[in-house]
């Protein structure tokens, strides 16, 4: 509708003809030539003139009140209810219109939202669409926000809740009508915003025309300074050329305002559909894929730029696949800013050839044939720089892959940053992304260097082009070149120069943009999983209801990677029978009976061997079998046969390749209002249901234990407190300082490995679904924390577990197997033996597996027999469920706390805000357990000492000192070549010659210029007046040309100096950041997400690298031209100094308004981008749990809010800032327009030469001004990354790698360990280790047990600093380890942690990443660890020569070798993805064996390798290897540390036991026995404990 408020629709449009009528009447009447002495109003004037004047005035005047009134106007939207009756506050029509999708939940929140996350609904709706045509036209619209800003500090409740148009789903949504198969991305974004971009060029056209007026008037003002003599001149017309000026300028300035405000709103879309596109994509891509793309076009350029080892080429090790989670992280930063601005600004691609054509148009005009010929030479222009565009794409190429790699290795360093500190590589890690670092330094500072390049020859050739046009219309055409001519040339060719100045680099901008963009559509277009609809029957192609819910599978072979893409795959709809026979209620479970003569024979070496040296990835063949519904189903194996594979194979992360996977499944959808877009937009067909999946690598969100139980479900208090006693974790909710409350950080970082898998196992039995997966949750924890979880929750047939399938993998088969209806054994990717257990007890070939899984090589049984013997009949008479009396005592003890959480949190809070004084409703968030603290944010200016700290990395005062003067002189030689062409004009009218010498601020300058000159004076022959007129114009025109390539050197001389100091700021601000980062304490990375720390290596890093200096450096040269432009017009009009103080005032009031505003905007975006980070790490590693779970529409949906978040604080930003633009362009328009009424009052004193100079620098005030202001506040947004840097700049370190006291290089000799009154406290007054005190002896083995929360680990931590000693002290070999260096300390103690890290390289550099020993040493730790093998040996035999012992030792160790790696340089993946969790616990363990050392810990080492491989592994621990080395082992398995030297028993962080096993099974009511007879192995361990003493 109209929106006219209370004027009629008609009257504003008849008012404006009726105005625009008048005006050209009293221009032909009062203004014209000729029209002088007309008398415009009075009582001389005529009745016609009155009249028309009357008209004009009344028709104004009506405009203007009724633009008044529309700046103050609230229009009702047609679209939303409320009465917009509130002045002040124009968007209070809409607080309380909420959206549907608001109404889903509380404030329309999904259960991923963030305690501190501001709820949308909760936000005023932005007054932007209500607001009048004026309001928008001016941005009056965002006042209300820069008033709040100015009073005080802005937050994120003070935002805008964006329009529904910004959504980030509405965006998304018009993206997917064109985006289609085969069409590029670049094509899909520009026909979705295909409109924005048609209306962003009308504007920008309409802006650029009206541009010209600016040298149009120009020509005006100085044609009637020049003809004041002339009768026929009229004074008027100039007046009125002069009020033009100031009203073309302000309307060009509003329709360029409107241009650049479409642009942004382009922004803020793309960054929706962006964000949507890339974590529905993450969500959908294989999990074990490679992404070359990028690396592959990168390593193809190098060849072309590569100049040496500038790069660091050739030193580096062998290039590897970067980190896929490096990579995304780097594309939601780098990239993703990238083509988010350059999207804004697209109508430049269009609008400046538009300016460049008509700028040589008005040339030709001014200058005729001579513009034409001289701009023919701008033609060599083009291949050259079309060959500079093509280096620097190439550069750019390099430059964003080198980004890449340095992201991805900062990425993984601090995701495995524990292992990066137990074992001391914190030195060689930093040196590794150092080299990275280097490398992007020196690609970027020869890309700096090419820009100078590039900006020379930019300038260089329009002075050519200048001299050429000059040269000829002057000296060969003879024309007289006059002060009309010269500065409106000037100032045209001014454009034209800008022109071919920033077109170069807005090219190279705009195609950094579009590789950006083509990095994510290759993002986009990486393979994904196999869609479900190939893998499975869907329901309605099923017979049965039980054959729609079946889970299994029929000829079913799966690969990893398979060779084909997922759409290529010959699938599962083409099986053959597989309609003819669905599996129905009749089918038998054992689907596959095994081949007589027992176990399967091994088809070849082990498929589990990495793809890098051409093997086949690892597969599952021929599966043929169904899972009982409703019954507890295991599966077992060795390490590396692919248990874990099979349960990812039912969840859809292999590629199915023959055969079908049996799978319930459902229509997506049914997720309520708030995510039903989310799952229409991304195209999901049929979805996983009824599944909930515990992998056997923990992933837990970053929130409240409570938080990752609920995981989006509905909150039930009696069921969470059954899954909970089931799940035996109230005894570690207890020992937490806030219960269910408490954050437990990235990847769980704040609970031990058992409390994880526990959290992991409560979220998959608190959830509805039918199914469950769960992969080695027994592994992690206690013999009677693991039994009470077996009797009590997987094999319970309470009201919670009746009816429900649960499929478990697990190396504790003796142990589960009295409980479960069936049993699959898999060897090599193949079923062995699967079937019920009381069909396969009788036969030989089970017996045979099972004691191969089960023994330690002793031939002792774990329940007392022979491992020959056949399972006993008590084993499958438990199978119907009941649990052996007794056996659950303990676990009902520690789990029998009555108090409800609900009840516990209540009575914490309230004692909680007791004794910190807090008020128990206003400050929960600060009494509940917050872990990960808010982000940091600083109020009020950026503080001077940030700027000191930029200002002394760049290089110091001196440096400054000379960088100012460059820039000083940089301007003056500017200023000297402009104020070179006045007096050249001048010097053709001898009047203004005159007038010129004796002005007295130019007379000394006016000397100086004509001393050179021969003395003409007394010469009147005409020969001799041409000679000196011909000899001057090539002098004038000589100087000119010298002063401006002298101005020219001297730019880029000042550009080498300031880039140079750039680089360094950045090479010194990124070592110290990676230092004191990498050196920060283990609490730091507790409380910090990993997203947060990446927005600083990222995003705030490319700001100081590309954008800080280069805009400090603008701002001093903005500054410098600010103050010339006022000295000029000052100079020759000085009345124009109390016209420069009211402007100045002004432009102080728009300043501070906007500073203070701003400031804050650019902080909340900055901030508002790390959830964003934080949720993808989150995303990226947890994505298997995700998908099996179906909470896919949970994180996308998240995304979308989180990036409408840092979207509504984006589009405040440039809100303010286009709020900026129009008043500073209104102020400048003002001060030209001020300039040439004074110039205009003195024309009797002012020639037009110096009229021209003065307003050609008038004009440019504007955009100066505009810019000095833009580019102070840009400095201070740049500086609000420094800021975000300093911040980790100063986090607490831990102590020093090295110390003056360096211990000897053989320390620690002996290994001998003693522990004195040792307390550790992770929270003051709450100790977890009490007073603990021990004596351990060299080459002394010691097991540590004890319940879960004992301080096992808590031990081993301490032991290596990485929680420091709150009292007492730690000996090792009589050295206080305190006093020892950290590096030194760590790097003489080995630990094999219970979360094996591995790193993205080779496997020699992740067991030796120093390169410190030799090849044979790692291949007999690979073979000692049972990772290789001689070729034709037997594992059982593989550990029988060691190196050590004076084994072959010859060179040629890869040609001997098989097993999972056949080479040195084999390559691990990302987080070791490529092996499986066993294999990657067996390379930790072979650090171990490479380094050596006289102290080594295991905590839970083989927690996830099946008993032979332990037994084995244990075997190798009691050779020559570690025989002289002490050993302290960390276990839950108690046959693991049986036959030990000594045990010791922890109790609640305190000695409990220590002695040795067989003195500590002698004690009645001992822990240590308590713990062994609860294991039910007790007769097995009692017999090991008695060999192991009489050894």
């Amino acid at each position: 509708m109209a929106r006219c408020g209370l004027f009629p629709r008609a009257l504003p449009l008849v008012a404006a003809v009726q105005l625009a009528t008048g005006l050209c009447e009293m221009y032909a009447a009062f203004f014209a030539p000729g029209t002088a002495a007309v008398p415009i109003v009075g009582r001389h004037a005529s009745a016609r003139s009155n009249f028309l004047t009357t008209a004009t005035a009344l028709s104004a005047v009506l405009l203007l009140l009724h633009t008044t009134v529309q700046l103050r106007a609230t229009f009702r939207r047609p679209d939303r209810d409320g009465d917009g009756d509130d002045a002040d506050r124009a968007t209070q029509y809409a607080a309380s219109a909420v959206d549907d999708r608001d109404t889903d939940g509380e404030c329309g929140a999904t259960p991923l939202a963030r305690r501190s996350d501001q709820c949308a609904a909760q936000l005023v709706d932005t007054p932007e669409p209500a607001a009048s045509w004026a309001s928008r036209a001016v941005f009056a619209w965002p006042n209300h926000m820069m008033q709040r800003g100015a009073r005080q500090q802005l937050n994120v409740g003070d935002l805008y809740r964006l329009d529904q148009t910004d959504q980030p789903t509405v965006g998304w949504e018009r993206y997917q009508h064109h985006r289609k198969a085969g069409r590029s991305l670049f094509r899909a974004v520009v026909l979705t915003f295909m409109p924005e971009l048609v209306l962003q060029a009308v504007y920008s056209m309409m802006s650029n025309l009206m541009g010209f007026a600016g040298p149009f008037f120009l020509q005006r003002i100085i044609r009637a300074i020049e003809n004041t003599s002339d009768p026929d001149s009229n004074a008027r017309g100039a007046y009125l050329d002069a009020f033009c000026l100031l009203v073309f300028a302000v309307g060009q300035s509003l329709l360029s305002g409107q241009g650049l405000w479409v642009g942004r709103h382009i922004s803020v879309r793309l960054n929706g559909l962006m964000v949507a596109e890339l974590s529905g994509k993450t969500l959908r891509r294989r999990g074990k894929g490679t992404w070359m793309k990028d690396d592959d076009a990168s390593s193809a350029s190098d060849a072309d730029i590569s100049d040496g080892k500038a790069d660091g080429d050739g030193d580096d090790e062998p290039a590897t696949e970067a980190a896929v989670s490096g990579k995304i992280m780097n594309l939601l930063t780098a990239d993703f800013q990238r083509v988010t601005e350059v999207s804004a600004y697209l109508d430049g691609l269009y609008s400046l050839p538009l300016v460049l054509i008509i700028a040589i148009w008005y040339m030709y005009q001014l200058l005729g044939v001579s513009a034409l010929l001289g701009l023919l030479l701008s033609i060599a222009y083009v291949p050259l720089s079309k060959a500079m565009f093509q280096y620097l794409a190439r550069l750019e190429d390099r430059l964003n892959a080198i980004s890449d790699e340095r992201v991805a290795a900062i990425t993984e360093v601090l995701q495995g940053i524990k292992a990066v500190k137990l074992f001391g590589w914190e030195s060689r890690f930093i040196e590794k992304i150092g080299e990275r670092r280097e490398r992007q330094l020196a690609c970027l500072w020869r890309m700096l260097q090419s820009w100078v390049h590039i900006g020379m020859v930019a300038s260089l050739s329009p002075m050519l082009v200048l001299f050429a046009i000059f040269g000829l219309h002057v000296v060969v055409f003879g024309n007289r070149l006059t002060a009309e001519v010269a500065f409106t040339s000037l100032s045209v060719f001014q454009m034209i120069r800008d022109v071919i100045q920033h077109l170069p680099g807005f090219l190279t901008w705009a195609i950094g943009g579009y590789v950006s963009l083509n990095r994510i559509g290759s993002f986009l277009d990486q393979p994904e999983v196999q869609p479900l609809e190939e893998r499975v029957q869907t329901a309605a192609a099923a017979d049965t209801d039980a054959a729609a819910t079946a889970l299994g599978f029929v000829d079913a072979d799966l690969e990893w990677e398979s060779a084909s893409g997922p759409s290529e795959s010959p699938t599962a709809v083409g099986t053959p029978d597989a309609a003819a026979s669905p599996a129905t209620e009749q089918t038998p479970l054992l689907l596959q009976l095994p081949q007589p003569g027992g176990v399967k024979a091994s088809p070849g070496p082990s498929r589990a061997s990495l793809d890098g040296d051409g093997r086949m990835p690892f597969a599952l063949r021929g599966l043929n079998l169904q899972f009982p519904l409703g019954e507890l189903s295991v599966i077992a194996g060795p390490t590396g046969a692919g248990k874990s594979s099979l349960l990812a194979a039912l969840i859809g992360e292999m590629t199915l390749t023959r055969g079908r996977v049996l799978l319930p499944t459902a229509p997506a959808g049914g997720h309520g209002a708030l995510y039903r877009d989310v799952v229409r937009l991304a195209s999901e067909g049929l979805a996983i249901c009824d599944i909930a999946y515990v992998a056997q690598e923990t992933w837990l969100r970053n929130a409240t234990i409570r938080d990752n139980i609920l995981f989006g479900e509905r909150y039930d208090a009696k069921r969470y407190e059954e899954v909970l006693r089931m799940c035996a974790l109230k005894p570690d909710l207890r020992i937490l300082t806030a219960g269910d409350q408490t954050e437990i950080g990235e990847r769980g970082i704040t609970l031990s490995g058992g409390q994880t898998q526990r959290v992991a196992l409560a979220r998959a039995v608190y959830s509805s679904r039918r199914i469950l997966l769960i992969d080695d949750c027994l592994s992690a924890v206690d013999a009677h924390t693991g039994k009470h979880i077996l009797h009590t929750c997987l094999a319970s047939s309470s009201t919670l577990m009746a009816g429900r399938t649960r499929v478990l993998v697990t190396h504790h088969v003796t142990m589960c197997l009295p409980h479960c209806q069936f049993v699959v054994l898999l060897r090599d990717g193949e079923i062995a033996l699967a079937g019920a257990p009381a069909q396969l007890q009788g036969t030989s070939a089970f017996s045979d597996v099972l004691a191969e899984l089960e023994s330690d090589g002793t031939g002792v049984h774990s329940n007392g027999s022979t491992s020959k013997g056949k399972v006993g009949d008590g084993a499958v008479a438990g199978a119907a469920g009941e649990d052996p009396a007794g056996s659950d005592a303990e676990p009902s003890r520690a789990v029998g706390d009555s108090t409800s959480e609900d009840d516990y949190n209540a009575e914490r809070l309230r004692k909680v805000s007791e004794q910190r004084g807090a008020d128990q409703l206003d400050d929960v968030p600060v009494l509940q357990g917050t872990l990960v603290e808010e982000e940091e944010r600083e109020t009020g200016h950026v503080k001077f000492s940030v700027w000191l700290v930029y200002l002394a990395a760049s290089g110091g005062r001196w440096f400054w000192c000379a960088a100012i003067s460059m820039l000083v002189v940089a301007q003056a030689m500017t200023v000297m070549q402009d104020y070179w062409m006045r007096l050249w004009v001048s010097s053709v009218d001898g009047s203004g010659s005159q007038a010129l010498a004796a002005a007295p601020a130019y007379g000394m300058l006016y000397g100086l210029a004509y001393l050179p000159l021969p003395q003409l004076q007394g010469q009147k022959e005409q020969q001799e007046q041409q000679a000196r007129q011909h000899y001057s114009a090539m002098y004038w025109l000589g100087i000119y040309m010298a002063v401006s390539v002298a101005a020219i050197g001297c730019d880029a001389v000042k550009l080498l100096y300031i880039y140079k100091a750039a680089v360094r700021a950045s090479r010194r601000l990124h070592e110290r950041l990676l230092q004191a980062v990498v050196h920060a304490t283990p609490r730091f990375f507790d409380t910090t997400p990993l997203g947060r720390i990446i927005n600083r290596f990222s995003r705030d890093m490319q700001t100081v690298d590309e954008a800080t200096m280069e805009t400090l450096a603008d701002c001093v040269c903005d500054a410098l031209a600010v103050c010339s432009v006022v000295a000029i017009i000052a100079a020759a009009t000085p009345a124009f100094l109390v016209v420069a103080a009211a402007i100045a005032l002004v432009y102080a009031g728009i300043a501070r308004y906007y500073l203070n505003t701003s400031r804050e905007l650019k902080r909340l975006e900055s901030n508002s981008m790390s959830p964003l980070l934080s949720l993808f790490g989150e995303l990226i590693l947890g994505v298997s749990t995700i998908r099996a779970f179906g909470a896919k529409h949970y994180y996308i949906r998240e995304a979308l809010d989180r990036i409408d978040a840092h979207n509504r604080a984006y589009y405040m930003v440039w809100a303010t800032t286009r709020w900026l633009a129009v008043r500073i362009e209104a102020a400048g328009a003002c001060v030209s327009f001020s300039c040439a009424l004074f110039l205009l009052a003195n024309t009797h004193r002012i020639d037009s030469g110096l009229a021209g100079f003065v307003l050609t620098y008038a004009l440019s005030f504007s955009w100066r001004m505009l810019w000095l202001v833009r580019n102070y506040s840009t400095n201070e947004f740049n500086m609000n990354a420094v800021e975000r840097i300093d911040q980790y700049l100063r986090v607490d370190q831990e102590a020093p790698l090295h110390t003056a006291t360096a211990p000897p290089s053989t320390w620690p000799a002996t290994g001998a360990l003693a522990v004195e009154n040792l307390v550790i406290e992770y929270v003051p007054g709450a100790p977890v280790l009490r007073e603990l005190s021990l004596d351990v002896q060299p080459g002394e083995k010691i097991g540590v047990v004890g319940r879960t929360g004992a301080g096992k680990s808590t031990l081993s931590l301490a032991l290596l600093r990485f929680v420091e000693a709150t009292r007492g002290r730690i000996l090792l070999d009589g050295v206080d380890i305190a006093s020892v260096g950290l590096e030194d300390l760590r790097r003489r103690v080995t630990i094999i942690p219970q979360d094996p890290v591995l790193f993205n390289g080779t496997i020699r550099f992740n067991l030796d990443p120093l390169g410190e020993y030799p090849d044979e040493l790692v291949w007999d730790a690979l073979r000692r660890t049972h990772l290789v093998r001689e070729r034709g040996e037997s594992q059982a035999t593989s550990a029988a020569v060691s190196v050590a012992d004076g084994g072959d030792s010859c060179g040629d160790s890869a040609d001997r070798m098989s097993g999972v790696f056949s080479s040195l340089d084999a390559e691990i993946k990302e987080n070791g993805q490529n092996l499986s969790l066993g294999q990657r616990q067996l390379v930790a363990l072979a650090r171990a064996l490479v380094r050596r050392s006289q102290l080594i810990i295991m905590d839970e080492a083989t927690a996830s390798v099946d008993f032979d491989t332990d037994a084995r592994i244990q075997r190798t621990i009691r050779g020559p290897e570690f025989a002289a080395s002490t050993l302290i082992c960390i276990a839950h398995r108690l046959r693991t540390i049986i036959d030990y030297d000594r045990v010791l028993v922890l109790d609640r962080g305190a000695v409990a036991e220590f002695d040795t096993p067989a003195r500590l099974l002698g004690r009645e009511g001992g822990l240590f026995r308590g713990m062994c007879e609860e294991s039910g192995e007790y007769s097995f361990l009692a017999a090991a404990a008695a060999a192991g003493r009489d050894q």
